[in-house]
């Protein structure tokens, strides 16, 4: 094991963290963590005492402290600002948040646009100014987790990777951990989020990844024979304190998250069908409609790819590969 990484791990431990039968090293997805025994289980545990407000980290130049040190004891702060400015934020760790800013403010304006208009970018990234207060901002964002409905940094624990197809964090009374996993040689992976898509990811985290579902471009249906009009808001998954993802206001069917791709090729179109049917309108009319939706949503991302020609290199084969994720999984829907 990495002899500085070996003392990082001690420190945190001597604070309350959990650190057992880990190591760091590198794999398929880049630095990552991975088992020491395969034959015993793994934990990491980031305790309530070490995680920090996101709004609590901030730079003094180019180093990061934090802002209010009245909720921490003398060793816990300084294992705090040690580890992000020498584990984290310090060792290159904003290098991709940096090149995924860079990429967005360099994109030829009908390309910004387009990805405004589908609700694959914020319009705050768009003014993008290059200081580090705006780096951090976006550093800080990309590994926030909710604790206490608080958005909370976790070191140790945000070395972890995601995949979508393994188990969701696990938030505790005492802090925020890895979920239980059978022992084996494998690296160390968790789930990021919920209802994460190819394109929600990219968003979120600047990287792109295989995901069980794709959701719609907003777009608004206005169906004369129904009198009825459908909005729907394009929203890249549905917050976790969100219940429903539709409501009805007189003829306004206002749907705010909509699948139009799944590894289970059958549930957006079911998904969809269940939405009209509950105000009234036939299997016919959902039949007629959601190819259309679908087929829209396709040309919107294929339009999007042949702007970029090729995948390029950094952020723009992120983007690229996302593009392709969702449209790979709408396509497989189109036969149901």
């Amino acid at each position: 094991m990495d002899a500085g990484f070996q003392d990082l791990l001690e420190r945190f431990t001597a604070l309350g963290g959990t650190a057992e039968n880990v190591c760091q090293r590198v794999g398929e997805y880049g630095r990552g963590i991975f088992p020491i025994d395969s034959s015993r289980r793994t934990k990491i545990m980031t305790p309530k005492n070490l995680l920090v407000n996101a709004s609590n980290l901030c730079l003094d130049g180019k180093k990061v402290v934090i802002e209010d040190e009245k909720s921490y004891t003398a060793e816990e702060l300084a294992f705090l600002e040690m580890y992000w400015n020498e584990y984290s934020w310090g060792n290159f760790g904003n290098k991709d948040s940096a090149s995924f800013l860079k990429f967005i403010v360099s994109l030829e304006e009908p390309i910004k646009k387009q990805l405004l208009s589908c609700g694959f970018i914020d319009a705050a990234l768009l003014s993008y100014p290059e200081d580090n207060d705006c780096l951090l901002k976006r550093f800080v964002n990309e590994r926030v987790v909710n604790f206490e409905n608080q958005s909370v940094l976790a070191p140790v624990w945000e070395f972890v990777n995601h995949s979508s197809f393994a188990a969701p964090l696990r938030i505790t009374p005492y802090g925020v951990e890895t979920p239980p996993i059978e022992p084996g040689s494998k690296e160390i992976l968790f789930k990021y989020s919920g209802k994460n898509s190819p394109m929600s990811m990219w968003k979120k985290y600047g990287f792109a990844c295989d995901c069980i579902v794709v959701y719609s471009i907003p777009f608004n249906l206005d169906i004369k024979s129904e009198a009825l009009a459908i909005r729907c808001a394009g929203q890249l998954g549905l917050d976790p304190e969100e219940k429903t993802s539709f409501s009805i206001d007189g003829k306004i069917l206002s749907i705010k998250s909509l699948p139009v791709g799944c590894l289970s090729i059958s549930l957006p179109k079911e998904n969809f069908k269940s939405i009209l049917s509950s105000v009234g309108m036939t299997e016919e009319t959902a039949n007629r409609l959601f190819p259309e939706i679908r087929e829209a949503n396709l040309k919107v991302r294929r339009d999007l790819i042949d702007c970029f020609q090729e995948p390029g290199f950094g952020a723009q084969a992120q983007l690229y590969k996302a593009l392709k994720c969702e449209i790979e999984l709408i396509e497989k829907s189109l036969s149901v």
